[in-house]
């Protein structure tokens, strides 16, 4: 996906600039503050927490480490790794209506990280837009379908009305996610390499309710 791709992206620098939200409420912020533990279908235990300014060179290690298909698909393109300013910029999602989530094994590995996420709500707009990657070992457990529920969860709590993405027409794997998550597939009329997926969160929710702590994350300081 391009979002963060590249942070001359107008639309990221512009982002949630005067959007504001609720203040966090003190359970809420204790609960930002530590990794929330999640057991994926197979088993697998991982934990996930928003992301912090000292995981500015996990977060580049884990690009790098993903496959070149992985990283084409999630890039939209040709990208071996972030700048670091980049890089700083994805750890630093500090701005109000925008998050990065970051996920590591929960088995006692190591803190390295296996997945991201990232979504972001422009200043008075209705539409929350999406990135995540996740390592190529960890594909196909259930993981990313959990990031992109979450993410789910923060949009609609945020009172964002759409939630999308732009994907490769050759990435099979996030399209079926895709459908199976309700969102709608379209033909973007600017590249016809992409498709944009869009789900409508105004339809009746699906699934397990939306936990409204998610709605309240921010990111923890270093």
């Amino acid at each position: 996906m391009k979002l963060i791709h590249r942070l001359r992206n107008s639309r990221l620098r512009a982002v949630a600039r005067r959007h504001s939200f609720r203040a966090m409420s003190d359970r809420a912020a204790e609960f930002a503050a530590r990794s929330v533990l999640f057991c994926l279908p197979g088993g697998e235990a991982v934990a996930v927490r928003p992301i912090r300014p000292d995981d500015a060179g996990r977060l580049q290690q884990h690009f790098r480490g993903l496959s070149e298909q992985s990283r084409h698909n999630r890039f939209l393109g040709a990208v071996n790794e972030l700048t670091p300013r980049e890089i700083a910029r994805l750890a630093r999602m500090d701005q109000p209506g925008e998050l990065a989530l970051v996920a590591s094994a929960a088995d006692g590995s190591g803190d390295a990280l296996v997945a991201e996420a990232v979504h972001v709500i422009a200043p008075g707009s209705m539409r929350c837009e999406f990135a995540l990657s996740v390592t190529d070992t960890w594909q196909r457990l259930g993981l990313g379908a959990l990031l992109l529920r979450l993410i789910e969860c923060r949009a609609r709590l945020l009172g964002a009305r759409y939630l999308f993405g732009d994907v490769l027409a050759t990435n099979t794997a996030m399209k079926c996610l895709a459908r199976r998550r309700g969102f709608l597939l379209r033909t973007p009329v600017t590249d016809a390499r992409l498709i944009e997926i869009v789900k409508d969160l105004a339809l009746p929710q699906t699934g397990a309710p939306c936990d409204e702590r998610f709605a309240q994350l921010r990111p923890i300081a270093a």
